[in-house]
């Protein structure tokens, strides 16, 4: 399945500090679109990031918005589900319910300590998923402080990742690839070092790792980081062999 790319309006977001990089994307003969962006970490470090839109006949799902005009204009006021894929993973949450008024929003457990102003909250692993046909979920258990949530696009064959996983080959910002280099990801498919510390269950983490690796993908699309469209399944057994968590 192929990649499309639409142009962007290279605007900025004057509430969230995002600016859109890149086109949006989309994946030809698949009704799953990705919205580029970018987020200063600190002076000298950015980082892209990337939102994923699914949609069907019936319903149009947000993950993990990013904030820019060109996510805005394609979901108008139509989205039935905003999710927040991970504890972290939560910036424009708040604005993006009220701007875009879904009519569920979807969180991992624990992120509702966070932000008690959301309503019409649903938790994963608590409230039941409408929406496994085309979009199926894995809570990444054993590293509580994050809670991340990996999907898996069943008509693309497609894994979205928020923090699993990170694949940023150009890096921008002065001080990116010092930042990158002690992460452990520099220019590379690979997880954070970082990991090995929030892994606090490790054999609920290689659950969940083997619950993700029975999906049959055939890429990734990440919210930090360039696609991997080809041996995506070798590059995450490989990268989880790297930090001995598999």
């Amino acid at each position: 399945m192929a990649i499309s790319t639409e142009k962007p309006r290279n605007s900025v977001d004057q509430i969230s500090g995002l600016r859109a990089q890149a086109p949006t994307l989309s994946l030809v003969g698949s009704r799953a679109r990705f919205f580029e962006s970018s987020l200063k970490l600190i002076p000298g470090v950015t980082i892209p990031l990337r939102s994923m839109l699914v949609e069907s006949d019936e319903d149009s799902i947000l993950i993990s918005p990013v904030g820019t005009d060109e996510e805005r204009a394609a979901v108008g006021r139509d989205l039935t589900t905003l999710v927040a894929p991970s504890l972290l993973h939560h910036l424009h949450l708040q604005h993006a319910a009220d701007v875009m008024q879904p009519r569920d929003i979807w969180v991992p457990p624990g992120l509702t300590d966070k932000l008690p102003t959301l309503r019409s909250v649903r938790v994963f692993g608590l409230d039941a998923w409408p929406h496994h046909d085309q979009l199926d979920f894995a809570i990444v258990e054993g590293a509580p402080k994050r809670n991340e949530i990996v999907f898996f696009h069943r008509p693309s064959q497609t894994l979205y990742t928020a923090d699993l996983f990170f694949h940023i080959l150009e890096p921008e910002g002065a001080l990116s690839p010092i930042a990158l280099r002690a992460l452990g990801v520099h220019k590379r498919f690979a997880m954070m070092k970082m990991w090995k510390r929030w892994v606090e269950d490790e054999a609920a983490f290689k659950r969940s790792m083997a619950e993700i690796l029975a999906w049959d993908f055939e890429r990734i699309v990440m919210a930090h980081g360039e696609i991997v469209a080809t041996d995506a399944r070798a590059m995450v057994e490989h990268a989880l062999l790297e930090r001995g968590l598999v």
